[in-house]
């Protein structure tokens, strides 16, 4: 007696299962009809989630302050913005910080509301492996001082 047909059906089964699930809706951020300046298509609004093992409820300062830092490990001293590298972890962890100001910017401190737009721009261009070399040691500069203020807009420095 053999038992090809069986295991032929388990097979069949199998694949069935695993291709259904691959047909599952994505788990991506999820997005809002409405207009990008509505404040319905807000992250808050739309229950999207740029930041790995964020939640709604999370502290703003607490998570900009910690991108901030984590984007500052990459980073080389004031003063040495010439020769600062520019490779896929630093842009990396530009687009980081662009995803966590998106979640936490417009919960920030009054204060912070100019410097935060002013980092967001900065990093949406320095985040750009397309940006001119000759620009980004400039933008560099104007990034340190926004997020020093947004910084102590936090009671941080």
């Amino acid at each position: 007696m053999t038992r090809t047909p069986l295991r032929a059906a388990l097979v069949v089964a199998a694949l069935a299962a695993g291709l259904s699930a691959c047909q599952a809706p994505s788990s991506g951020p999820r997005t809002s009809p409405a207009s990008p300046d509505s404040p319905a298509a807000s992250p808050a609004a739309t229950g999207a989630i740029y930041v790995t093992g964020a939640k709604a409820g999370d502290d703003p300062c607490a998570r900009v302050v910690s991108a901030i830092g984590y984007l500052g490990l990459s980073l080389l001293p004031p003063g040495q913005e010439e020769a600062q590298h520019w490779d896929g972890d630093v842009r990396g962890r530009f687009g980081y910080l662009r995803g966590t100001l998106e979640m936490y910017g417009p919960r920030l401190p009054a204060p912070a509301k100019d410097a935060v737009a002013a980092v967001d721009g900065v990093a949406r261009t320095l985040s750009r492996a397309g940006t001119a070399a000759s620009r980004r040691p400039g933008l560099l500069r104007r990034y340190r001082a926004a997020s020093a203020a947004v910084l102590a807009a936090c009671g941080r420095s």
